[in-house]
């Protein structure tokens, strides 16, 4: 994107607002996970920040530091970049949870896992993602579709326009249509 995606606005206002009204909507208790050099900002909206786990290593780390700080039984993670994502949809994910289980959206065998629920049961496995060379989210989800940990919820055709991901400049273009409530 060449710049902090998190700073981009839509409507007058930076995703990051954007998603954390959405968040709080659906769970009370948000607070946002990402690099450490962006603590200062959010300090100075007095929202609770916590920096990745470990610095640099991407998607991960965030998922990583969520788990340890969690104070309840399962995380909701939701993209900063994905700005048309609805509170529909993740109550409907958050209803579709269960006791040391969670979910995660799927389409064409491609998992949605910058929108998904984790129980706090996945740790351990991230922690030892997080030190190891592989760091990709599709081999861990999957390991934990295939131990019970998280449940795939297909998404259907008339929601993938909820899961729009903004990663490159021309992405804005679509900024036109209003994100999803």
């Amino acid at each position: 994107m060449g710049r902090d995606k998190a700073l981009l606005e839509v409507n007058g206002q930076p995703l990051w607002r954007l998603q954390w009204t959405k968040l709080q909507a659906v769970c009370g208790e948000v607070r946002v996970c990402g690099r450490a050099s962006q603590g200062t900002l959010f300090d100075a909206e007095q929202v609770p920040f916590e920096s990745d786990a470990t610095a640099g290593l991407g998607p991960l780390s965030g998922i990583a530091r969520a788990l340890q700080t969690a104070r309840g039984s399962h995380v909701l993670v939701l993209a900063v970049d994905m700005p048309r994502m609805s509170e529909r949809y993740l109550l409907r994910l958050c209803q579709t949870a269960g006791t040391a289980r969670g979910v995660v959206p799927q389409r064409a065998g491609v998992f949605e896992a910058l929108c998904a629920i984790y129980p706090l049961e996945i740790l351990p496995a991230v922690l030892e993602r997080l030190a190891g060379p592989e760091r990709s989210l599709q081999p861990l989800i999957r390991w934990a579709v295939d131990k019970g940990l998280l449940h795939p919820v297909p998404i259907a055709d008339s929601e993938l326009g909820l899961f729009e991901n903004w990663n490159a400049p021309g992405d804005l273009a679509h900024e036109d249509k209003p994100p999803a409530l």
